[in-house]
């Protein structure tokens, strides 16, 4: 079976982590595979650490790129559809997509691929329809549900803004103008280029922002830490914090200083983060580790956990008991933020906090027992089945559909 993996959108590492168990399943079972990544910082998850060569059984390529926004203004417009997301990027651009399609659809023959997976990847659906079985992967921010008008990103907005229902009309009239010049069956919804053939949403209903609108049921997170444990107050580390942001936050230097000024025992993490800038970063009381943290270990032993919302260091915060101040940096983990901080154990960071007001949050925190006793409630309002069961299940749905 040859397999083509292609991740078109988004950041972090989310992605890769999501796509490695599943390719590496299909790899280990015989399957061919070629990788396709937007971002080849990124493509350790498939080297060798040794020497940088790809692991056996894979082939790593760079996947057909869009031009992102550079420019700060754009992360200040208005966002309430996935179809404002891709206004964005440029999606629209009925010349930008004809090329794209194309690439992917080249990488495609010359692959000679039986089956291709993606995660976050609309374009490469767009170019496998009627070619190849495809499956779609991505949590539940990334896949709105097929077969209908785009649903609003924020659970708590019941009706979306006329500028995001002219979006989704403008991009779906480019989509089918260039698949209608190849020749190629028309698109229904928007909806149904981020969907498959058939469709895995890894994610938990809290967190999930069209979870009242799915038919079909969120799956496990393959990447979710195992092994979680809940420990009372007084077996946590006095004043431990975790912290977990990437270099690129926007808040980075504001939510740093603000733990340095409560004074507390910090273990952290900060991903993609230089060296030059690591040494000047670490103090006393603030230990820089320079790399990822086993959230099996430093969340259940923290008081608080200190990050910018991602579904696995929030997942792993609730299953453990354990408070967190979120900074979201985008509409995703802004919905994160507010969907867990509903549970009544977590705060979301505004930006008009001054560090004065974060170290305070920060220093109660992490001596405040009635917020403990919240998040232990929070956890067991949580249920987390292990993922190993989907990840069979989604093997043997590759290989029926590969034939």
């Amino acid at each position: 079976m040859r397999v083509l993996c292609g991740w078109e959108f988004g950041a972090g590492l989310g992605h890769v982590m999501r796509l490695r168990p599943i390719l590496s399943a299909l790899r280990d079972s015989g399957a061919e595979i070629v990788v396709a990544l937007q971002d080849l910082d990124r493509a350790s998850a498939f080297l060798n650490a040794d020497n940088g060569v790809a692991m056996s059984g894979f082939n790593v390529v760079t996947a057909p790129r869009w031009q992102m926004p550079t420019d700060p203004k754009a992360r200040r417009i208005p966002t309430h559809s996935f179809a404002d997301v891709l206004n964005i990027i440029g999606y629209g651009d009925e010349r930008a997509l004809a090329v794209r399609i194309e690439a992917w659809s080249g990488l495609i023959r010359a692959t000679g691929a039986d089956l291709v997976i993606g995660d976050f990847c609309p374009t490469l659906r767009l170019a496998a329809r009627a070619r190849v079985p495809m499956i779609m992967v991505g949590n539940g921010y990334t896949i709105p549900p097929a077969g209908r008008s785009l649903p609003p990103i924020r659970p708590w907005q019941k009706k979306l803004e006329n500028f995001s229902v002219e979006h989704e009309t403008n991009l779906l009239t480019a989509i089918n103008g260039v698949l209608e010049r190849r020749g190629e069956v028309l698109l229904d919804y928007l909806s149904d280029a981020l969907n498959g053939d058939k469709t895995f949403v890894f994610s938990i209903p809290l967190v999930d922002p069209y979870s009242a609108y799915r038919k079909e049921p969120q799956l496990p997170p393959l990447n979710l830490p195992k092994g979680i444990r809940r420990l009372s107050l007084d077996k946590r580390r006095a004043k431990g914090v975790f912290f977990y942001m990437p270099a690129s936050h926007p808040d980075l230097g504001r939510a740093i200083a603000a733990v340095k000024t409560a004074s507390v025992d910090c273990e952290a993490y900060i991903s993609d983060l230089s060296p030059d800038l690591a040494a000047g970063m670490a103090a006393p009381g603030f230990t820089l580790h320079a790399g990822p943290q086993s959230f099996e270990r430093v969340i259940p032993e923290a008081r608080a956990v200190v990050h910018h919302g991602g579904l696995s260091t929030s997942v792993a915060a609730i299953l453990s008991g354990t408070p967190q101040l979120i900074f979201p940096w985008n509409l995703e983990h802004l919905v994160t933020a507010r969907q867990v901080e509903g549970l009544g154990a977590s705060y979301t960071a505004g930006a008009e906090w001054s560090e004065k007001k974060l170290a305070s949050g920060i220093r109660t925190m992490v001596q405040d027992r009635a917020l403990a006793i919240r998040a232990a409630k929070a956890a067991d309002a949580v249920e987390v089945v292990e993922p190993a069961k989907t990840l069979e299940t989604l093997i043997e749905c590759c290989r029926t559909l590969a034939g």
